[in-house]
């Protein structure tokens, strides 16, 4: 079977799905066309997956209706499951999105309206995984009924709370134990760090379960979203002080023979090449060319154990002090490289923000963010070419989110960076 996702908004429609109150999806027929992909059918099955890959569900399609726009009734606007499940919701959101794809969209244009049912809850065997963990863990958990849910985190493990105090993390990809090793270890050396949970166990037996797995204290505060938009400036520079601190106690100097610009290019010209289609001939060429920069601009490297997920959904508050969380993407890599996000957040700073702290996100409040970074990460005016890696990380960030989504807004995007690049030649 092959998997599927929502074109935005991917994750949380997936909760709507599981809880059964999804069961529809609407699609462009033009997008169809234009991919040159057959349309669905009754019958159809397919895996449901969430962003990080994780497998949601088996969907099973139960009625295909291609229509045009206008013809989308109530009855079936309410089988989409969101917001208030009107017409006028449904309406409006799906003409917001569909003119991303599609500038000429209107009422007159063919949608894909899927119908479909949730043949098998795929979420339900991993949960068993984590209850067994708990089960023998009665030193740690007691033997109290448990609150036990999955948390929606990480592409390579999966993540669990129970009774808001505790997190269990399962490395469930065999192939990846040495780097849950790692992060096991890069705890174990911090675990008097202030910024970081608490480790409560380690455990790679596997006699409890197949798994590797790790149990660590859950930090109940509110993520930096919440707060940040409440602020007078003078206190957004003081919280970015106290961030840089938090990141120079975790970028520890690591000698790595680690080919940075070969990294950077392959994975951004992998993704070009998967999206190339996207792109008229000229614009092709200029992302091309600003490619063949790469080699200028990231060869001053200062390697470090960075987060690599560094942006305020990832940075609890709670009792006056802050706490980073979710090193699933832990790498080393040169240090400007965790920074990358902050940086972003100047243009878009709503793309990492939950969806209830989404609407808060104003432009105009990050407009100092990164001179404040700069201000205190005093090492980071030492680095070569900074602006213009940022730049390439932003567009790297942008094509890897294209492969997934076909967005006006991120091809947009990739030509005005490409250009600024080329521009600073």
């Amino acid at each position: 079977m092959e998997t599927w996702h929502f074109g935005s908004n991917n994750d949380n429609l997936i909760k709507l799905v599981l809880s059964g109150d999804k069961t529809a999806t609407t699609s462009l027929y033009k997008e169809y066309i234009d991919e040159k992909e057959p349309l669905p059918k009754t019958g159809d099955m397919g895996i449901l997956v969430f962003d990080n890959e994780k497998k949601a569900c088996i969907t099973k399609d139960t009625q295909i209706i291609v229509t045009e726009f206008k013809n989308i009734t109530s009855d079936l606007a309410c089988l989409e499951g969101e917001g208030d499940k009107s017409l006028e919701y449904y309406r409006k959101i799906h003409t917001d999105f569909f003119k991303k794809i599609d500038k000429n969209f209107n009422d007159n244009s063919l949608v894909v309206f899927e119908i479909f049912e949730v043949v098998e809850d795929l979420t339900k065997k991993r949960l068993d995984i984590a209850k067994t963990i708990v089960d023998n863990n009665i030193d740690l958990f007691g033997n109290n009924e448990h609150n036990i849910y999955e948390i929606n985190a990480g592409f390579n493990n999966d993540i669990f709370s129970v009774d808001e105090k505790f997190i269990i993390k399962i490395c469930t990809n065999d192939k990846l134990e040495d780097t849950f090793e790692e992060e096991y270890k890069y705890y174990s050396v911090n675990r008097d760090s202030k910024y970081l949970p608490k480790l409560y166990k380690y455990d790679n037996s596997k006699k409890v379960v197949n798994y590797v797995y790790e149990i660590i204290e859950k930090i109940n505060g509110k993520s930096l979203y919440y707060y940040w938009y409440k602020m007078t400036e003078s206190q957004r520079e003081e919280c970015i002080k106290e961030l840089v601190k938090m990141l120079k106690s975790i970028h520890k100097i690591i000698n790595s023979d680690i080919n940075w610009t070969h990294y950077i290019k392959s994975k951004v010209k992998e993704c070009f090449n998967k999206t190339r289609k996207y792109f008229d001939l000229n614009n092709q060429k200029i992302i091309l060319d600003s490619i063949n920069l790469y080699d200028k601009y990231l060869t001053d490297n200062r390697f470090s154990f960075i987060h690599n997920d560094f942006h305020f959904d990832n940075i609890l508050y709670y009792n006056g002090n802050y706490y980073l969380i979710d090193f699933n993407d832990s790498m080393i890599a040169p240090f400007d490289y965790d920074l990358r996000i902050l940086y972003m957040c100047k243009d878009t700073p709503h793309k990492w923000a939950n969806i209830e702290m989404d609407p808060y996100q104003k432009k105009d409040d990050y407009k100092n963010i990164f001179k404040y970074i700069k201000k205190y990460y005093t090492e980071l005016n030492n680095v070569k070419f900074l602006e213009e890696r940022m730049i390439i990380y932003r567009i790297l960030n942008d094509i890897e989110l294209l492969t997934k989504y076909n967005n006006q807004e991120l091809k947009d995007n990739i030509i005005k960076y490409s250009s600024e690049l080329l521009e600073k030649k």
